[in-house]
């Protein structure tokens, strides 16, 4: 009799033997869903190996119910699962929860059959879209791709192409190709990016401009019931081309042929919940593991992916120059202290970001103007006591929002009305202090009245299409200046917008992160990147206070290579990524007492079992000390081989003392050190 390894849906991490019934023999693989007793109770659980044909144990129990008709879960994509599980130490439980969405899992148990949608009906249609006339540089990385194709077991591409120059047509023909080869494409791309514009493109070059029956979307947007029926085209073979943000790296293609992550340094492929894995990473993996090719595009790489271009671990493929002989935009950096002195007072607007924006209205030209912070104000002050209001639950002050009357918290959602005198001393002398977009908004209607003007940040796009409909209307002239946070920053090709604003360059660019630097030349060489797409040279205007640091300096002349150049000496004297992998152990707590004695308890069994090669920092209080009412503790580890560090601290979290508020999170290659 066939005795099956289970995982169970409760995060153990491990795994129990379970009978297969005779009449189930061979309708059983390796990932089908299965519902077992466990204790008094019965529960899911997922087959993941085969403990061979012995003679059964009289304690083992049989599996009670086959979830679904066929398996979730390809060998490959266990195999996948497995390895997130041992690189990012999590339970594989967690791993193979990510792997699907949960509306597939949800009908799979109900047996749901839906219907089809029209994109269902009728042969696949090849694309029918004239394809664009191929630069120089577009048809030397197009071969190159081509013969990578070919190849067994190619490496990773990493096309490095300025912003402009074409890199989405590159994909679009090398998709072409693996579907001419009868295998199948995913293209990732943050969420930010997966605008209507992005998907309209796909859906012209492989449907004639209306709904692909090749492509399948999935993004957050999407209901349960259309996430569900998309997963299922791909998992038939009658999807193709699986197109989304970070989760659609895991989609049931059948014979992969390849994988593009676009804008492959976006945080946003960082997943920030167990387990927390990086989709660019997992794309890498995945290639290896089905032998397909994986390219990776950007104009601002990550250190990471340009340090393992230099360590030949990747390929390298390049386009310098925008399409059509299309000039970057002239960037200008202000020095906004000098401006405060011209101007008698800091003002939202130097001199010359104004006249920028009146000769842009003038000439029905558009602008768009970016800072990355929502609300009015960043802070409330009272400049009798110096008393700041601050959020209860998180310890960190409270924003304004003038338009709802409130003082809100970012993190956890706490708000509250903003109150007319200090809560303190009773001082009706209240300021408000720092700048939002609220406030960018209300100084733009005062100078610009005749503007059309539209806001994009979270606060203004509540309802499901109004992204949509935003970016429609400034396509079509009906808006003349847009402003927005960092969901404007990437992926948008407006022809007529010739001059972008930076209100506030040095937002990121002084937080206590040791990648601050590399993320504000990212934003600065992508924002600006919006600017003079069509035949007018565009203008980028830069306010800053900190108008000579490098990454500035290096963003304003579009030089990514003496950046990496800079910074990659820098981690490398340091001994910081990509020379090393951060860990980040974080644990909190209600109380402070049981955090403080979990975290050293933790410090003290790690310190006894690494090596002399592995940093160990911590506990120390991390710059955000308490978020939504927990107290925070960070753990932080270098090493230059994860393998052996995993091996050391995955044992060791089962062993954690049973403190019932105590939560731990691992972050392995943390991004974020807040």
């Amino acid at each position: 009799m066939q005795i099956a390894k289970v995982r169970v849906d409760l995060s153990l991490d491990r795994e129990f033997d379970y009978l297969v019934p005779p009449h189930w023999a061979g309708h059983i693989e390796l990932g089908s869903r299965v519902r077992v007793p466990f204790g008094r109770r019965k529960i899911l659980g997922t087959v993941v190996a085969w403990a061979g044909l012995e003679t059964p144990r009289e304690d083992l129990k049989p599996i009670s119910e086959i979830i679904g008709d066929r398996t979730i879960f390809t060998p490959e994509i266990l195999r996948l699962a497995r390895w997130m599980s041992d690189y990012y130490i999590c339970p594989l439980e967690q791993s193979l929860r990510c792997l699907v969405p949960s509306a597939v899992q949800k009908a799979q148990i109900k047996g749901k059959r839906r219907r089809k949608s029209v994109s269902d009906d009728g042969e696949a249609v090849e694309h029918v879209q004239k394809r664009f006339e191929l630069t120089a540089d577009q048809r030397k990385a197009l071969e190159f791709v081509r013969g990578a194709l070919e190849e067994e077991a190619p490496a990773p591409i990493l096309l490095h192409g300025a912003t402009g120059s074409g890199k989405t047509e590159v994909y679009l023909q090398a998709i072409e190709a693996i579907l001419k080869a009868g295998k199948s494409a995913i293209m990732l791309v943050p969420e930010i990016a997966l605008t209507p514009q992005t998907i309209e493109r796909f859906q012209s070059r492989f449907g004639g401009g209306k709904q692909s029956a090749l492509i399948a979307i999935l993004h957050s947007h999407l209901s349960a019931g259309e996430r569900y029926h998309e997963w299922q085209r791909l998992r038939k073979g009658e999807a193709r081309i699986a197109i989304g943000a970070r989760s659609v790296v895991f989609a049931p293609m059948r014979n992969l042929g390849l994988i593009v992550v676009d804008e492959e340094h976006e945080g946003s492929y960082k997943q920030e919940e167990a387990p927390r894995y990086h989709a660019r990473n997992v794309a890498v993996m995945r290639g290896k593991l089905e032998g397909a090719l994986v390219m990776l595009g950007s104009a601002t790489p990550s250190m990471e992916s340009f340090y393992n271009v230099q360590t030949r671990k990747y390929r390298l493929c390049s386009l310098p120059k925008r399409v059509d002989e299309i000039q970057m935009p002239l960037v200008r950096v202000v020095d906004m202290r000098d401006e405060a002195l011209r101007q008698k007072g800091l003002r939202i607007f130097s001199e010359t970001l104004k006249e920028g924006i009146q000769k842009r209205l003038e000439r029905k030209e558009q602008t768009i103007l970016f800072l990355n912070r929502r609300g009015y104000s960043t802070s409330m002050l009272c400049p009798a006591c110096g008393h700041v209001p601050q959020c209860d639950q998180c310890a960190i002050p409270f924003t304004y929002h003038r338009a709802l009357s409130k003082l809100m918290c970012h993190l956890c959602g706490t708000e509250k009305p903003a109150p007319s005198i200090c809560e303190a001393c009773k001082s009706p002398e209240v300021r408000f202090t720092g700048l939002g977009t609220e406030k960018v908004e209300e100084g733009i209607k005062k100078l610009f009245p005749q503007a059309r003007m539209a806001r994009m940040d979270s606060d203004t796009m509540t309802r499901k299409h109004a992204y949509a409909e935003t970016l429609m209307d400034f396509r079509r002239g009906k808006i003349d200046i847009l402003l927005g946070t960092q969901m404007i920053a990437k992926g948008l090709d407006f022809p007529n917008v010739t001059l972008v604003g930076i209100v506030y360059a040095d937002m990121a660019l002084h937080m206590p992160d040791f990648r601050a630097g590399e993320r504000t030349f990212q934003l600065l060489t992508q924002v600006a990147g919006r600017a003079g797409r069509g035949d007018v040279t565009g203008e980028v205007v830069v306010q800053t206070f900190t108008p000579h640091h490098s990454a500035i300096q290096f963003a304003r002349h579009h030089d990514f290579i003496g950046f990496y150049e800079e910074e990659i000496a820098y981690r490398e004297q340091l001994d910081y990524p990509p020379y090393s992998h951060l860990v980040v152990i974080e644990l909190s707590a209600v109380q402070e007492t049981e955090v403080d004695f979990v975290a050293h308890w933790l410090q003290k069994e790690i310190s006894e079992k690494i090596s002399k090669h592995v940093t160990l920092l911590g506990p120390a209080v991390p710059p955000m000390a308490k978020l939504r009412g927990r107290h925070r503790r960070q753990i932080l580890l270098r090493s230059r081989v994860m393998k052996s560090l995993a091996k050391v601290l995955h044992p060791l979290l089962g062993k954690i003392p049973r403190q019932k508020s105590v939560r731990v999170t691992v972050d392995v290659d943390a991004l974020n050190l807040m």
